[in-house]
């Protein structure tokens, strides 16, 4: 039995299961083909359901919500090409571990590859991007597919949740007529009530990715042995248990390099634990040698990670030694690095001693708990070296701050001093997520998000208004560039359900490629053709064309309080700041000058 009765049985049932499985938020863009599934939306008042008209904006406020929140939003598209716009978000969400469903109504079976209209091959749309992907099949009225249909959708939202979070696709094949129809023989009476007894909570415990018990061991060994470590935390998600990463440094001694998407940057810090703000400022030279690096979550975006990982992993010279100790010729590397960074294996140059896979938070507990009754002895001197260095760093930066007043780096200082605790801060991709590690932490207690997954910078204010749905207010930054790429996600920014204040750090293009070593290939008038690419456009006027309130600041104070007003008033808020066109790259080579010049 197929009828457009049954189709509206079953399509019922499909978004009532959604429900049940703990999805709250649904974002459909307007089609066709989708109409049984958005006229069974209009019944089900649990779900909260958001219009985009574009796909791709969609697709990455979902995203938002999802890394906000860590439930799934789902989907809801019409056929054709409107499902291939999700896909720069689902490749985020897959690479960052957020948890999001798709689901693509299509043509059924006898549609395909005849010519229909609106008709593509969608089965594996997104290959090896997505968690998995489900073919629903054309409905049909008995009643063992009406409960694989609501197994089915149960199945898709627990593995979006884990144990390692990312996107799920559901296809969903749909005949005409599209439109609501009544039960009206005796089987559809039937049906509908064998449906509506499969209804109810489903509780999903999402499985947890733990890490293995030896690798734990390993590790926690290993820094028993080692007194001169040091923990390097990218990007983690919102949400994470930084207690564990606290508890595991005061016990290690280890000092802490915590980036901004770390959710260890801002907020009260432990007494006993030693936080280096300014490391990204310290030129090689200056630091200490670690024996052991601890690496958590994302690799560092900070300029000179690579070039310190380098130096840390590079075969020691024969006869060498190190800090006192004789070097093992047959060792590899100089120090061993171990990466804790979830259910992804995260080892860019293949230099880890060990990689353990699993919560991360969860493993660093153990790992602590493991070491508890074996810490080797530890001195002071480590840490008072990394203190000192940092200090100094610290204050150098802060002068060539002050000598740059309109740079990036005197823009957020300003800033992110006036976001009021707990709200939401996300940092573009390129330049502002690298000036915020330019400052000093702690302060007031935010969530932090940042788009690392495929380290992109579209979808940025789209997956912004998503992140309101975590409940808190949100503040932006991003470039003129990624606001350029995203003018889109302004129609979907009046979605957002919190204050979303979007600052728009104006300098003029994509000033990153100016620390590129592509800015010395001698490009000429290419290089700002091809790479810088300034926008030339208003963002003030843009925003207040597409019905957002929006001002043009001309300091860094008049940008922390327009900031501070956004976010104390419901909508959003584009603030444009204009600051000099070289100010971050000045700013941190100036600091590292006033560094090397003391010790010379």
């Amino acid at each position: 039995m197929s009828t457009a009765a049954v189709q509206t049985i079953w399509c019922d049932l499909l978004i009532a299961s959604l429900a049940d499985a703990g999805v709250v938020t649904i974002v459909v863009s307007p089609g066709s083909r989708s109409t049984p599934l958005v006229a069974a939306l209009a019944q089900e008042s649990r779900l909260d359901v958001v219009t985009i008209i574009d796909e791709r904006a969609a697709a990455f406020f979902a995203l938002g919500v999802g890394r906000a929140t860590g439930r799934p939003a789902a989907l809801i598209c019409t056929s054709g090409t409107a499902a291939a716009h999700y896909f720069p978000a689902l490749i985020e969400a897959s690479h960052a571990g957020v948890p999001l469903l798709a689901i693509t109504a299509d043509r059924p079976p006898e549609l395909q590859s005849c010519g229909a209209s609106q008709t593509i091959d969608q089965l594996d749309l997104y290959g090896d991007f997505v968690r998995g992907s489900f073919e629903l099949g054309a409905p049909v009225g008995q009643p063992l597919a009406l409960r694989a249909v609501r197994r089915t959708v149960i199945q898709a939202v627990s593995l979006a949740r884990g144990p390692h979070p990312g996107p799920v696709h559901l296809e969903v094949p749909l005949r005409k007529p599209l439109e609501p129809a009544a039960p009206s023989t005796a089987g559809e009476h039937a049906l509908v009530a064998a449906a509506l007894a499969l209804r109810g909570e489903a509780r999903i415990a999402p499985p947890q990715l733990v890490a293995d018990a030896t690798s734990i061991r390993e590790l926690a060994a290993a820094i028993a042995a080692e007194p001169d470590g040091v923990i390097i935390a990218g990007a983690l998600p919102a949400g994470f248990t930084r207690d564990a990463v606290f508890a595991l440094a005061a016990r290690a001694g280890y000092p802490i390099i915590a980036e901004a998407g770390s959710q260890l940057r801002f907020g009260a810090r432990p007494a006993d634990v030693t936080m280096l703000d300014h490391a990204d400022m310290i030129p090689l030279g200056l630091r200490p040698t670690p024996r052991i690096v601890v690496q958590l979550g994302a690799e560092p975006v900070a300029a000179s990670w690579p070039r310190w990982l380098a130096a840390l992993t590079s075969p020691p010279r024969p006869g060498g030694s190190s800090a006192g100790r004789e070097t093992d010729p047959r060792s590899v590397t100089t120090t061993q690095r171990w990466v804790l960074a979830g259910a992804t294996w995260s080892d860019s140059d293949s230099s880890a001693r060990g990689v353990v896979l699993g919560d991360v938070a969860a493993a660093l507990s153990a790992t602590t708990s493991a070491i508890a009754g074996s810490r080797g002895v530890r001195t002071r001197a480590w840490l008072d070296t990394w203190r000192d260095v940092n200090a100094r760093a610290e204050a150098a930066c802060a002068r060539a701050i002050e000598a740059a007043p309109q740079s990036e780096v005197a823009l957020l200082r300003a800033v992110l001093a006036a976001v009021p605790a707990h709200a939401t801060i996300q940092i573009g991709n390129s330049l502002p997520i690298r000036v915020v590690d330019h400052l000093p932490g702690g302060g007031a207690p935010h969530t932090v998000i940042t788009q690392r997954g495929a380290a992109g910078i579209d979808g940025l204010i789209a997956s912004a208004a998503g992140a309101t749905r975590g409940g808190a207010p949100v503040l932006l930054v991003l470039g003129d560039v990624s606001f350029a790429h995203d003018l889109g996600g302004l129609l979907a920014a009046r979605c957002a359900s919190q204050p979303l204040a979007i600052l728009v750090v104006d300098n003029r293009g994509g000033q990153i490629f100016s620390g590129l070593p592509v800015a010395g290939a001698n490009l000429g008038a290419a290089f700002e053709r091809h790479f810088v690419t300034a926008p030339e456009i208003d963002p003030a006027m843009v925003a207040t064309a597409l019905g957002a309130r929006a001002a043009t600041v001309g300091s860094p104070a008049a940008a922390a309080t327009a900031v501070a007003a956004a976010l104390a008033t419901p909508g959003v808020t584009v603030i444009h700041a204009p600051v000099s066109v070289s100010g971050a790259h000045d700013v941190r080579r100036a600091a590292i000058e006033l560094l090397q010049g003391e010790t010379q």
